[in-house]
């Protein structure tokens, strides 16, 4: 159960730490910081995902294929959003199908190359300081993880339901 607990507080942080990047990165190129969430929490699941996928990836394989990962995993779960969204509830947060070489406008090798960066700078600078500061409130989180996840869990339901007539 520990091992779920920390995970979570992971996919927890870097959700979040995916909205500011995602909301910093509107205020640079729109002049505002523009909360277009899926979820009513400050959370993007899909950086959540990618970033805990990476984090166990690494222990897992060799550089060269672990910065493959950081290329593949990245896009893939990106592609995978997007997909989802638009399909189940005919949503488009981002659109990439100016930009050359996309994937049906959901993927782009240029935003791929960023993620390899991001996924490096993520797993080898800022992932120590986490995972050093999750040792230090652990014994807190223990306490705090079955409500972020019931929070989690209803936020995701009450979105699905809010977002129904959308499509499904």
């Amino acid at each position: 159960m520990s091992f779920v607990r920390m995970i979570f507080f992971y996919f927890c942080i870097y959700s979040f730490l995916g909205w500011i990047i995602e909301g910093l990165f509107n205020l640079s190129t729109r002049g505002k910081f523009i909360k277009p969430n899926f979820l009513i929490l400050p959370l993007k699941p899909m950086y959540g995902i990618a970033a805990v996928l990476l984090i166990i990836l690494k222990d897992l394989v060799p550089f060269w294929l672990f910065l493959i990962g950081c290329f593949i995993v990245p896009s893939f779960v990106e592609y995978l959003t997007a997909y989802l969204l638009f399909h189940s509830f005919h949503l488009k947060y981002w659109d990439y199908s100016k930009l050359p070489y996309n994937l049906s406008g959901y993927v782009c090798l240029r935003f791929s190359i960023y993620w390899v960066f991001l996924s490096l700078a993520l797993v080898y600078v800022v992932h120590p300081f986490i995972s050093l500061f999750y040792t230090q409130i652990a014994w807190f989180w223990s306490y705090f993880f079955p409500i972020m996840l019931l929070l989690f869990f209803m936020d995701f339901c009450l979105t699905i339901r809010n977002n129904r007539h959308l499509h499904i």
